[in-house]
């Protein structure tokens, strides 16, 4: 592709681009759009856009649309010129294109282009020309030299990349994993696992923070940067998708889909939000414990007064909640939201002409269970310290002031000597996932039988009473 940007102006304002490169249609992008911005003197700006679709036969329909701006495009009514073209170049043949866009403000700006098209046919039958043309559209920048030949797998074909491996099978076409995907990917048996062959590239979520590829074998990785990468499958995957995928209630998954029985065949996925579950062909809800975010919030205020009730110079106003944080990255299993309470109060001063310092302290806890549930093994339910207990003490004044202050942190941080022992789950109830949920509130998911339904009415129990 070539634009040149002329005006009658001077040498000095004109400008030229030359683009090329390599553009890769099949049954699973048919169509593929390039824009190319060229700017010259004069606060010209020129814009062409071009559009790539497949026709039958082998042909490749060609249309082109320039736009000529006085400005720069953001403003829409600096538009001053436009020109279009279109054509049709078919298998094995060359076709180059040339238009002017004038500026029919002033007559004597204007800007030439030309758009040289060849068309190559790759045969399903030649996979390895498949993988060659992927990875130049794809250009070395991104995939980094070759590491391995066009060797055969299960399916197709692949070629291994410095930073991707390019996939190919004439059902699939010529698809590349990358990154904490492709490691995923390959840590679950690559294209010998359920998953078989990539069915997309890596392709942002429509949130647009995520990543994911999906695969032919009725399943996908998602990756978030705060989950990690995390595969989900068949009838899960089916029920998430029908929920609105990563933007619907259940958030992104946060494992691998878990196995729990094959006689009758159980399994589920872990999500930020929630817990899918599936039996034989149909979605069965688990049972479920849950303590709110205001009951988690008030055991531990009763837990931060009880430690400092015996020192009379020191008075707790509030204990509030000041931060949720995301769920946190893991390769199989994303760790738990972090909830930050905040402790407000007064030190007396010991003076009668002194006013009271005022202190804040924060202290980030994380609820835990070991080991991971999986619905087979006991399971320990713990709150740990997740960070620095900061204290910050205003109106500083006062002898030993700094004294009871240091010994309020210390009271506060012992209550994290070692992590808090909230409940043990023993193994035959059942234990899907321990969640924290977005307003600092705990949920506990069992299985949906009559022990996981027993279990849940033990758990709620628990945390209606849960002491800190």
């Amino acid at each position: 592709m070539h634009i040149t940007d002329d005006e009658t102006f001077g040498s000095n304002e004109h400008a030229s681009i030359n683009r090329g490169g390599t553009l890769v249609l099949d049954a699973g992008t048919p169509q593929r759009e390039d824009l190319t911005i060229g700017k010259c003197g004069g606060e010209v700006r020129v814009e062409l856009r071009v559009t790539y679709r497949q026709e039958a036969g082998g042909a490749v329909n060609v249309t082109g649309k320039a736009l000529l701006y006085e400005g720069t495009s953001v403003n829409t009514g600096d538009l001053d010129g436009r020109a279009e073209f279109s054509g049709v170049v078919n298998s094995g043949q060359n076709r180059t294109f040339s238009l002017r866009v004038r500026n029919t403000d002033e007559g004597g700006d204007f800007a030439d282009m030309t758009v040289a098209v060849g068309n190559l046919a790759l045969s399903e039958n030649d996979p390895c020309a498949n993988i060659d043309a992927k990875a130049a559209a794809l250009g070395a920048g991104f995939t980094g030299a070759a590491v391995s030949g066009c060797e055969p797998v299960r399916g197709g074909h692949r070629r291994r990349y410095q930073n991707c491996d390019i996939y190919y099978s004439p059902p699939t076409g010529a698809h590349e994993v990358h990154g904490d995907i492709r490691r995923k990917y390959d840590a679950k048996g690559g294209p010998n696992s359920d998953l078989f062959l990539p069915a997309t590239d890596e392709t942002t979520t429509p949130d647009g923070v995520g990543r994911y590829n999906h695969f032919s074998g009725n399943g996908s990785i998602y990756w978030h940067p705060r989950t990690g990468p995390m595969e989900v499958r068949g009838g899960i995957r089916a029920r998430w998708a029908q929920t609105g995928w990563e933007r619907g209630a259940s958030g992104y998954p946060t494992s691998d889909e878990l196995n729990i029985s094959q006689t009758p065949w159980q399994w589920y996925s872990d999500f930020q939000n929630g817990v899918i579950f599936f039996e034989g062909n149909a979605v069965v809800e688990p049972a479920t414990a849950s303590l709110g975010g205001a009951g988690v919030l008030a055991a531990f205020d009763a837990a931060f007064r009880s430690r400092t009730s015996g020192d009379a110079r020191v008075q707790i106003d509030s204990v509030v909640v000041v931060g949720i944080s995301d769920t946190a990255y893991d390769f199989t299993r994303s760790g738990n939201r972090v909830v930050t309470y905040r402790v407000s109060g007064e030190i007396s001063s010991g003076h009668w002409f002194v006013p009271d310092p005022n202190f804040e302290v924060t202290i980030p806890v994380q609820f835990v269970s070991t080991p991971q549930p999986d619905a087979r093994r006991e399971v320990t339910l713990l709150a740990r310290q997740a960070g620095v207990i900061n204290i910050h003490v205003s109106n500083f004044a006062g002898i030993g002031v700094g004294d009871v202050a240091k010994a309020l942190r210390e009271k506060l941080a012992a209550i994290f000597a070692s992590p808090i022992r909230l409940g043990t789950v023993p193994a035959a109830a059942g234990l899907l996932s321990f969640k924290v949920m977005k307003d600092g509130g705990l949920t506990l998911y069992f299985r949906p039988d009559l022990a996981g339904r027993f279990a849940a009415v033990a758990a709620q129990n628990m945390l209606d009473n849960i002491k800190i």
